[in-house]
């Protein structure tokens, strides 16, 4: 068995991939369910290039019974990232019996073909994995192929539309920008994407005359796996316990019509702005909805329907808005000629540099120190 430089890349990414599931296994910080979750996606992916690189490598013309068990691998990676995107996003996720139905299809696929591969002589075997490892594999037999495809992208529509569900759920529950921000979890899910197209691409391109382009192609994608582990997981792993909005036993509602109706809705936003003014809760970094709720003795609900229906606005840029309004007011004004911007954002309440920029210019168009140049120059 010789190596080439490429192998050996391919080698130290499987490698990668195992030692960094174990990791996940074990790692006692953050959501245990998300990190599982994360590390059996990561073994798989592991398992898969292991059995394409034992192919490459003959070892299965040696022994051909042993090969092709990774074929139907491929089915988890829809499921394992729709399972771990509900982790991250609602707070009373768990593992159940019901959550094992999105791995049936992999399940029956894998015994049947299994029985039916084990049934085929040494010969027959022999001869279908010189054709695979030559590109020659009948067209007609890439079926399987495109039954991955379609099964995986429509787990992605699935994840992005409950991430549009938990932005819109988030925005009225939390102040704190970096609870609302889950652009790293939309972004992990399109580099799969991304690297599901291209090997998508690539298994057409080993039908073409193009075939010998299809090694460089797949190290491409190893490439791109090694580059996401290495860049994605840290922050994945950081900031899993920073979400958790949704209730998996809730359901999108229909609109429903005013609950206390304009005029308690008048009253509603005199005590919240008397309250917000002389108060001034959004002082708090991890004010919630529940909490200013609480506050003023009314239902968390009954106050989300009046800044959302009353005010125009969801809770966070309720909140929000009298922060920079506050900051404003320093950065323009302030008792102390000497303040720096990061003295005010903790003032005004936020916790996190990067949050009251992006917050700030999104108000303003300007950042922290742009508007106070321009207003104190």
């Amino acid at each position: 068995m010789r190596f080439s430089l490429s192998d050996i890349l391919f080698v130290v990414v499987i490698f990668q991939l195992l030692f960094t599931s174990v990791f996940l296994f074990t790692h006692r910080k953050g959501r245990r369910v998300s990190n599982s979750l994360l590390a059996v996606l990561f073994l798989v992916i592991g398992l898969n290039f292991l059995d394409n690189l034992l192919l490459i490598q003959g070892v299965y013309l040696r022994h051909p019974r042993f090969a092709l068990w990774s074929v139907w691998l491929l089915l988890l990676f829809g499921p394992l990232l729709y399972l771990y995107t509900q982790s991250i996003v609602y707070r009373d996720f768990r593992l159940t019996w019901r959550k094992g139905f999105h791995f049936l299809p992999f399940v029956v696929l894998f015994c049947i073909t299994e029985v039916y591969w084990q049934r085929q002589g040494l010969d027959g075997q022999r001869l279908l994995l010189g054709q695979i490892t030559s590109r020659r594999v009948p067209a007609y037999q890439y079926w399987d192929s495109a039954l991955i495809f379609v099964q995986y992208y429509g787990y992605m529509y699935l994840s992005y539309r409950l991430i549009g569900r938990f932005k819109k759920a988030a925005g009225d529950v939390f102040s704190d920008y970096r609870r609302t921000d889950i652009r790293w979890l939309s972004n992990s899910l399109l580099f799969f994407m991304v690297t599901m197209g291209l090997a998508a691409v690539n298994s057409l391109i080993g039908l073409t005359f193009l075939a010998a382009f299809w090694w460089p192609v797949f190290l491409v994608v190893i490439g791109l796996v090694w580059g996401y582990i290495n860049v994605t997981l840290l922050k994945a792993l950081r900031e899993t316990d920073l979400f958790g909005v949704l209730r998996e036993e809730d359901v999108p509602e229909s609109p429903e019509s005013p609950v206390e109706g304009a005029k308690e809705w008048t009253k509603v936003l005199m005590r919240l702005r008397e309250h917000m003014e002389v108060g001034r809760p959004w002082l708090e970094p991890d004010l919630t909805l529940e909490e200013l709720a609480g506050q003023l003795q009314l239902r968390t609900k009954v106050l989300s329907q009046a800044i959302n229906e009353g005010l125009g606005q969801n809770f966070f840029e309720l909140i929000n808005s009298y922060r920079i309004g506050e900051a404003k007011r320093l950065l323009t004004n302030p008792a102390d000629k000497k303040i720096t911007v990061l003295e005010v954002l903790y003032q005004v309440g936020f916790n996190s540099k990067s949050s009251f920029n992006t917050v700030f210019k999104k108000q303003t168009g300007l950042t922290p120190s742009e508007f106070k140049k321009k207003n104190m120059g």
